[in-house]
């Protein structure tokens, strides 16, 4: 009789006993990151991000993988048995659960020391939850939110704020941001949900089109005040007091949910607002500049930390696969076009993460000097614009080293945390948007060109830094946000391009005092 022959020796336990050994926090390369930007304070904080490391690579990654499949995705229920309005977003109670743990490690304290919750949401980056991932960088952006205006605010906004940050008897809240409309993503001046007076507060009025974290308890909204072209920032309770129980929500609803590409465990929904009571924050004609200055700078950087972490996982799982892999005799590492492969992939992870604190570190820092803050901005732009790029790109080659197995959703978590990382190049305003953005703030900038390269890119020299002045200096001449034609579309191209030199050359300097150091 014909018998099927198949190699039922092979096994990939050894690479799957490496790989689930794996301890985010013991890589020497990113010891010597955060030592560097904590100094002393590094040995004093190494046990308390050891034993959260452990919780993150050991306890939650596993069951992360698991309730990331297709089938445990967020859904909604619209109403209960009696015909109430409720809304309720069911997620995976593992989901749930997992989430409550993360938060009520007090992430935002005033415990922590000033690194100690960046630090442990880099490392929760790597698992590519966005469903816990989102709802962090959310919060924090609150955060920023209240404290730069607390001795304005009510005692509601004050009582939101302990809620999210210290939590109140054991519960941690959880914030949003809500902000895109129909008519315009990043477009936030064109918002036309209507804010209406309502004694010292304001009723909203009007939809909202893309929502994450629809399960928060709170959200950061912008809106335009009635009868004003006044777009202004508030804060928006899901539920008012004593109505979380009855699940009866504040005045609003969440149509549906989104099908999404990646970060498919967050539910994201478009919301309808009937009236919902909102604190209105800052002054009432700069909600955009509130929205950007404060809000999205948190979570562009977060997209930093998170090409960070997705590309420093993949490297060293990659390195791992083809160091056990076996094709045609050797080990896939042995292979000079691989082993190119393996190292661009390394080092692209090395200089993402060195970058994403450096850049965080600029940010603490809160440097005085108009220059300097104005260089930090821009900065900031090119690592969203740069490093989620550089993610979607890395990534791909990543799943490419592990051969047809890279495909496997259920080999690894690479797949997924591409699809996420597309995600991620949108998020905060896509690519286009943002180096028009930067070509804007040029033209508007108090500052010499020469001074601003100077400040922003250290690693240029005298002569460097002057021919980059000329070429950009001609480039702002042509009109890049103008109707297209030949001329300023060949200058955008080069402007794509010119930013991008600029900024690896940047990661490359920043990287180099640690660049020898394995990741193992």
């Amino acid at each position: 009789m014909f018998k099927v022959q198949k190699n039922e020796q092979y096994s990939f336990d050894d690479f799957l006993k490496q790989r689930s050994l794996l301890n985010d926090i013991e890589n020497p390369f990113l010891q010597k990151v955060i030592e560097n930007m904590m100094g002393d304070s590094f040995t004093k904080l190494l046990p308390s991000l050891q034993q959260f490391s452990e919780k993150v690579s050991y306890k939650w990654r596993p069951i992360i993988s698991e309730y990331a499949r297709p089938e445990n995705h967020p859904k909604i229920r619209h109403f209960d048995a009696y015909n109430h309005r409720i809304d309720r977003i069911i997620r995976p109670q593992e989901a749930v659960q997992i989430s409550n743990e993360v938060f009520q490690e007090g992430i935002f304290s005033n415990e922590n020391h000033l690194y100690e919750g960046i630090i442990k949401r880099f490392l929760l980056q790597g698992n590519g939850e966005a469903g816990i991932s989102c709802p962090l960088v959310c919060t924090d952006g609150l955060i920023a939110l209240i404290e730069a205006f607390y001795d304005e605010v009510s005692d509601e906004v004050k009582e939101i704020h302990h809620h999210v940050k210290e939590g109140i008897a054991g519960d941690f809240g959880i914030g949003a941001q809500y902000m895109t409309e129909m008519q315009g993503g990043s477009d936030i001046p064109a918002n036309v949900l209507k804010a209406v007076p309502d004694g010292e507060n304001y009723r909203l009025y009007g939809h909202k089109f893309f929502c994450s974290a629809v399960h928060s308890d709170y959200a950061v909204v912008t809106a335009r005040i009635e009868d004003s072209n006044q777009v202004a920032a508030f804060i928006v309770p899901s539920w008012l007091p004593g109505d979380r129980q009855k699940e009866k929500r504040n005045n609003y609803e969440i149509n549906r949910l989104k099908w999404k590409l990646g970060t498919t465990e967050l539910p994201s929904g478009e919301i309808e607002y009937n009236g919902a009571v909102a604190y209105q924050i800052g002054p009432k004609n700069r909600g955009v500049a509130i929205a950007v200055s404060l809000v999205l700078t948190k979570s562009r950087l977060d997209i930093g930390f998170g090409s960070a972490a997705f590309l420093m996982r993949a490297a060293r799982e990659v390195k791992l696969y083809t160091s056990f892999r076996d094709v045609f005799g050797r080990k896939i590492s042995e292979f000079p076009m691989a082993a190119v492969q393996i190292a661009d992939l390394e080092e692209a992870a090395k200089r993402t993460v060195a970058t994403a604190f450096h850049i965080y570190t600029l940010y603490e820092k809160k440097e005085s000097t108009p220059l300097k803050s104005f260089a930090l901005r821009e900065l900031i732009l090119l690592q969203k614009i740069y490093a989620s790029k550089e993610t979607v790109e890395k990534l791909r080659l990543a799943i490419s080293l592990f051969g047809g197995n890279g495909a496997i959703e259920d080999f690894s978590d690479l797949p997924r945390l591409f699809r996420d990382s597309m995600v991620n190049e949108l998020w905060e305003g896509p690519r286009n948007v943002l180096l028009a953005q930067i070509y804007r703030d040029l033209l508007k900038s108090e500052f010499s060109l020469q001074d601003l390269l100077t400040e922003m890119f250290p690693q240029l020299d005298s002569e460097e830094v002057e021919q980059y002045t000329l070429e950009i200096q001609s480039i702002i001449k042509i009109n890049l946000v103008d109707l297209p034609n030949k001329e300023n579309v060949r200058a955008a191209r080069r402007w794509e391009i010119l930013w991008e030199e600029l900024f690896v050359s940047y990661q490359q300097f920043v990287t180099e005092p640690y660049e020898d150091l394995p990741i193992f």
